[in-house]
């Protein structure tokens, strides 16, 4: 690496870039081969960045309170949707509405929604 040695992060690498772009860009007086060859390297570099945070860290079990909370807020979203408050929010959406394509979609999830 020669551009971007020591350089650790993506924000990093997006200031440096800029830096060297205009130091390095032709019209600034640069050439043509090293501002492509630091072109180059900072794609590469970017993509070997964003494959290092894109590593999964392993999933942590759920404890008994998230679990619960969750079975809670399934049950609450079952009611809400059964006394049709989504739905009828929905239909007030759909009536303010000025897109056809918006009113038809809303109208769908309103299905879905009453099919649950």
């Amino acid at each position: 690496m020669k551009y971007f040695l020591g350089i650790t992060d993506i924000e990093q690498a997006k200031l440096h870039y800029r830096k060297l772009a205009k130091q390095l860009h032709p019209d600034k007086g640069g050439t043509d081969v090293d501002f492509q060859e630091m072109q180059t390297e900072y794609k590469e570099f970017l993509l070997s960045l964003q494959q290092e945070q894109e590593v999964v860290t392993p999933t942590r079990k759920t404890t008994s309170i998230e679990k619960e909370l969750i079975n809670e807020m399934s049950k609450l979203a079952k009611v809400l949707i059964k006394k049709q408050v989504p739905q009828n929010y929905l239909r007030l959406k759909m009536q303010t509405s000025e897109s056809t394509l918006k009113k038809t979609l809303l109208s769908q999830v309103i299905d879905i929604l009453n099919e649950l």
